[in-house]
């Protein structure tokens, strides 16, 4: 199973606000680099000159880019919100379609009860919320990432490039380790579907030491869990550690131009802000990256169940 597959059928199911997410997301992009700029010229012209007219003019634009900025996410954010519930009503129609025709079918074995609650709560809601960001967060965030990349490099190559390089280990290490991440969210599933199986029975199956099977099955989910934590917040520790070690980066390169008149201090001032509007995308980019990774061994998982029965009314990809 492919991402492309997911892809496919959140686009099928909830096409009209993934089109509208596109257009919003591409007119915020830009927006960031809009800041830099402005603060650039506050502290290179307006202060130095101390114009008060500029100033205030560039304040007032300041504040007319945010005000547009925060109305533009708000309407991403509520069309984002309704691409979600919708995804989410289409899984669960299916899932209760399977839960109708179970019975009917001969198919008990295939899917059992417990499996479906599992299916209809908080599997469902798993792989509806990432629905929202789809298309967003890859957009928002690689187009914010590209536009201030790219004014810092117009504005100070030297330092850019500098700054830039730090954020590179990441590409090499959060494949790799996401891809382990993935196996052991595969059989964190099937435990926690095994469980909700043997939670329904009545007579509880023990092992050879009379203890219940069910506690061999949590404890087992209890190490696969802790595995997971152990790749997870590495990821996550990387990413803290190479976004403290940019603005570093930046002040010692960036302090040295200022020290031998090569560039200004608004240079360098507008390099640290830009540097923290490069650092959070590329955050959401890692973790989008790590949610696709998931959501696609998700998604997976419950079109298999769903498929048992009856694929041509319950398959996801259809």
């Amino acid at each position: 199973m492919s991402a492309r597959t997911l892809y496919a059928y959140i686009w099928k199911t909830s096409r009209t606000q993934q089109v509208i997410v596109c257009v919003l997301t591409m007119t915020i992009s830009p927006l960031p680099m809009v800041y830099l700029e402005l603060q650039r010229r506050i502290v290179d012209d307006a202060l130095p000159g101390h114009n008060f007219n500029l100033l205030a003019l560039l304040g007032v634009i300041y504040f007319g880019v945010m005000s547009v900025k925060s109305m533009l996410k708000y309407a991403l954010n509520i069309t984002k919100g309704v691409a979600v519930e919708k995804v989410a009503r289409d899984i669960r129609r299916r899932i209760l379609t399977k839960a109708a025709t179970r019975e009917s079918d001969g198919h008990t074995a295939d899917v059992t009860a417990a499996t479906l609650v599992s299916m209809l709560s908080v599997e469902t809601e798993d792989m509806s919320g990432f629905a929202g960001d789809a298309f967003a967060v890859p957009l928002l965030s690689a187009g914010t990432i590209l536009y201030v990349a790219g004014y810092l490099l117009w504005v100070q190559p030297a330092i850019a490039v500098l700054a830039i390089l730090v954020y590179f280990p990441q590409i090499l290490i959060v494949p790799y380790t996401q891809h382990k991440i993935n196996r052991l969210a595969r059989l964190r599933i099937r435990l926690t579907r095994f469980l909700g199986h043997l939670a329904t029975q009545r007579a509880q199956p023990r092992t050879a030491a009379a203890q219940p099977v069910g506690w061999l099955y949590i404890d087992r989910l209890y190490r696969v869990r802790i595995w997971i934590y152990l790749r997870k917040f590495l990821i996550s520790e990387l990413g803290n550690f190479l976004a403290s070690a940019g603005p570093l980066i930046v002040l010692t390169a960036g302090g040295y131009l200022v020290i031998t008149g090569r560039t200004e201090v608004g240079t360098l001032v507008v390099f640290i802000s830009g540097l923290q509007r490069i650092s959070d995308p590329w955050d959401e980019l890692v973790n989008f990256y790590r949610a696709v990774s998931n959501t696609t061994v998700l998604f997976a998982m419950i079109r298999q169940k769903l498929s048992a029965a009856r694929p041509a009314v319950v398959d996801l990809g259809k």
